[in-house]
């Protein structure tokens, strides 16, 4: 295996034992070491600049997000998100997707959306977080029409990992650290190795 991958296996059991066992400082740093690592990774399998970018700005998002689910840390965090998936989806664009796919997996997945439109959709500040889901929908729509089945893994991680976020953030439910940062960790891989395998 990759000796790169491992070191970021390692760090990330590390910090996913630091979450459990509730030291904050310590998982606060091997997080933001996760990202810079896998940029190591793609740095070594060839040019990526699409990439590296987007990882760039999940490292910024995954700092902001240290400080909580609440206030301005927070809604720069989610922006940092959004333009990581701006540029995640730019690459696929570059690489040429199957538009019929795209457009089905997009009508699929209006549904969850309209749920979450009801759900949410009269609260204070619920503008922000419809805008960010359809944002990672288009992305989970043409990472469907790249048909990867690495990077469709890891974009329904991410959805999951973000909708686990974002109840917290409106507190509807809470939810541990150690369950969205296990699957942000494996969504984040699972999109990398899709990506260079290509």
């Amino acid at each position: 295996m990759n000796s790169i991958l491992l070191v970021y296996l390692g760090i990330s059991f590390t910090h996913l034992s630091f979450r459990s066992e509730g030291y904050q400082f310590l998982g606060d740093l091997t997080k933001v070491l996760l990202m810079p690592t896998l940029m190591l990774f793609l740095m070594q399998q060839g040019n990526y600049p699409l990439l590296l970018a987007a990882l760039l700005f999940a490292t910024i998002a995954d700092a902001l997000l240290n400080k909580g689910h609440q206030g301005s840390h927070f809604f720069w965090g989610m922006a940092s998100f959004a333009v990581c998936h701006i540029f995640y989806g730019i690459h696929v664009l570059s690489l040429g997707v199957d538009w019929i796919l795209t457009a089905i997996a997009f009508a699929g997945l209006m549904i969850p959306y309209s749920l979450l439109y009801r759900l949410i959709g009269k609260q204070k500040g619920a503008a922000k977080y419809l805008a960010y889901a359809m944002l990672l929908f288009m992305l989970a729509s043409l990472l469907t029409g790249l048909a990867s089945l690495l990077c469709i893994m890891g974009i329904v991680l991410f959805i999951i990992s973000d909708t686990m976020i974002g109840l917290d953030s409106l507190e509807i439910r809470h939810i541990s650290n150690t369950s969205e940062m296990g699957s942000y960790i494996l969504a984040q891989l699972l999109l990398v190795l899709g990506f260079t395998a290509l």
